[in-house]
């Protein structure tokens, strides 16, 4: 919820991208290059940014790349974890590794809240 230098909530969008939702897509969340929400599963399901707002199928969205944005927490976040998009295809925050993330933390936030998040590129650990 609340960021490093902030105690409400902020972000500091750079940059943006269009994306046609080819699923229907929530607020604040982590978007794939195929229209849908972000997994951890690599390749189109990367995370190339995160929603601005919601979209139904075929509808654009923007979607932050640059810096920072909000997204949903699916557990608790600590300020600095390292942070990867959720396995259940929800694109929330979860708890990622030094070798498993998209994104770092700006700030705490249980489940639910929005909470900053970085914007890196994604990264997986070798198989």
């Amino acid at each position: 919820m609340a960021s490093q230098n902030n105690s409400g909530r902020q972000f500091l969008k750079l940059n943006a991208v269009t994306i046609i939702a080819t699923a229907v897509l929530a607020a604040n969340r982590f978007a794939a290059y195929d229209g849908t929400h972000a997994t951890n599963a690599g390749g189109v399901k990367d995370a190339q940014g995160i929603t601005e707002h919601g979209a139904a199928i075929g509808e654009a969205v923007s979607a932050i790349t640059g810096y920072s944005g909000l997204v949903e927490a699916s557990a608790t976040i600590a300020f600095g974890d390292y942070i990867k998009p959720a396995a259940d295809g929800s694109g929330k925050a979860a708890v990622g590794t030094a070798a498993e993330h998209c994104g770092r933390a700006l700030g705490a936030a249980t489940a639910g809240q929005l909470v900053e998040v970085e914007r890196l590129q994604h990264l997986h650990a070798a198989a």
